[in-house]
């Protein structure tokens, strides 16, 4: 039986991906420091999270054996005498019978079972949760995603995510409120590995000698290069956007073609929608601070921080659009889907003629 299991359950956009990647990376170092991450992969612990969950849509297409993932993870558990760390943010939008399942099987391969809930500030989540349903096809503009978010819409998946105290408490079923640990993320300017600092205090682990830096970043899109990519969507048919053409776009459009191609302007949260961000902030603020939780980090850091001077996505203007679809044009590899080529020909179509009615006067 396991010493203690940490089941790292969320939240998105709260550097999970930053985490994963060094975790994973020095595996075996932390295997011979008494932290064991089960299983073969990344891969075990996103299927066994859909499987906790119950996403019907990923677990109908996996095989028997995958379908044991959660399982297979859990015994593997119970075989190791020290630590264990298990890791996804799809954990934090299960329904509370599940949550409160996987927290028992947990108990019976471990001698404590801990929760850890990562957790970053509204302001700073809201435009990066926007641009990661960009690159899964969404086709949303910005500002409309934020007014959807603010009045709770479309049984609002980004809530399901992001609503950290109910999160916690869905977590924290039979576990004691001191093992419910919420790590912060900092406040912009300070040291890169802050975050991972603070979630290795939680799991006791000394970090002597591991490098920091991740070697699978997350690519993050500027202003113009976001817009493109929604108007990409936009024009790709829904019946043909595949999962195969999700992964591409995610794994090969966005590294390889699109990022770079216009100048990486991140883009801010509009002035009428800084008020009610601020009162959520403050509202989740004094739950958490109620709710007994072992807090790592400062919870003000959950408050947005100061606003600045900005656009948003809505504002790329037609000109920086053509420039940054004639690149990615360019780039495109002969083996791209046609349905990128062709929706970003369309594009650069569309924009050009604008201009040449304007030459023609």
């Amino acid at each position: 039986m396991a010493r203690r299991v940490f089941l790292h359950v969320g939240t998105a956009k709260s550097g999970t991906s930053y985490l994963q990647d060094l975790w994973w990376r020095h595996r075996d170092e932390l295997r011979e420091r008494g932290l064991l991450l089960p299983g073969s992969g990344r891969r075990d612990h996103f299927t066994a999270a859909a499987v906790v969950k119950g996403m019907t849509a990923v677990v109908e297409t996996l095989g028997e054996r995958e379908r044991s993932a959660w399982q297979r993870l859990v015994d593997e558990t119970r075989e190791w005498p020290g630590d264990v760390l298990i890791s996804n943010e799809h954990f934090a939008d299960s329904p509370p019978a599940a949550a409160a399942a996987a927290l028992a099987q947990g108990s019976s391969a471990a001698e404590e079972v801990h929760v850890v809930l990562t957790a970053r500030d509204l302001g700073r989540v809201l435009p990066s949760a926007w641009q990661q349903r960009v690159k899964m096809g969404a086709r949303q503009p910005y500002r409309r995603f934020l007014a959807t978010v603010r009045r709770g819409e479309d049984d609002q998946k980004f809530w399901r995510y992001q609503d950290v105290p109910a999160i916690a408490a869905r977590w924290s079923s039979g576990v004691p409120p001191h093992r419910v640990h919420l790590v912060v993320v900092p406040a912009p300017g300070a040291p890169r590995d802050e975050l991972w600092q603070r979630t290795a205090a939680v799991l006791g682990l000394d970090t002597t000698g591991l490098a920091t830096e991740a070697q699978r970043p997350n690519d993050s899109l500027g202003l113009v290069e976001a817009e493109l990519l929604r108007r990409v969507n936009e024009l790709v048919p829904r019946a043909e956007r595949s999962p195969a053409l999700t992964r591409h776009v995610k794994g090969t459009f966005v590294p390889q073609a699109l990022a770079g191609v216009a100048p990486g302007e991140s883009y801010v949260v509009p002035e009428r929608h800084r008020g009610w961000i601020r009162e959520r902030s403050e509202a989740v603020v004094a739950e958490l601070r109620s709710g007994g939780y072992d807090v790592v980090g400062d919870l003000e850091d959950l408050l947005p921080p100061p606003p600045r001077e900005g656009r948003t996505p809505d504002e790329a203007g037609d000109d920086e659009l053509l420039v940054a679809a004639t690149a990615v044009l360019a780039r495109l590899g002969l083996d791209a889907p046609a349905d990128l080529h062709d929706a970003l020909e369309a594009i650069a179509r569309s924009l050009r003629e604008p201009q040449r009615g304007t030459s023609a006067q």
